[in-house]
């Protein structure tokens, strides 16, 4: 099992950098950081598939984000809410459900 520590900035980036480029950070509304990715469908439907997909990753990985539906655009977030932060494990998950984007 993955240590659940958040990691540094410094960290994060050369994660991502190595492991999920595609993803960007950000902070929420309490300033807790996050990984992000947008998928954009072409019908709302293909973005309901899109989210189960996700989830059913999410499921089997036992990792679950967030995720924001706004009708044909899916944000798909990672961070760890007992360590308020992004840790190894969110980047693992993030690398894991990459081929879905």
């Amino acid at each position: 099992m993955v240590e659940k520590t958040a990691l540094t900035e410094q960290e994060l980036e050369e994660k991502l950098k190595e492991m999920a480029p595609e993803w960007k950070t950000g902070k929420n509304e309490k300033g807790v950081p996050f990984i992000q990715r947008v998928h954009h469908a072409s019908k709302f439907m293909e973005g309901i598939e899109f989210v189960r997909k996700v989830a059913d990753a999410a499921e089997e990985n036992n990792h679950h984000p967030d995720i924001i539906i706004n009708y044909k655009r899916i944000s798909v977030r990672y961070w760890t809410h007992t360590v308020s932060g992004v840790t190894l494990a969110d980047v693992q998950m993030a690398q894991k459900i990459d081929p879905l984007f």
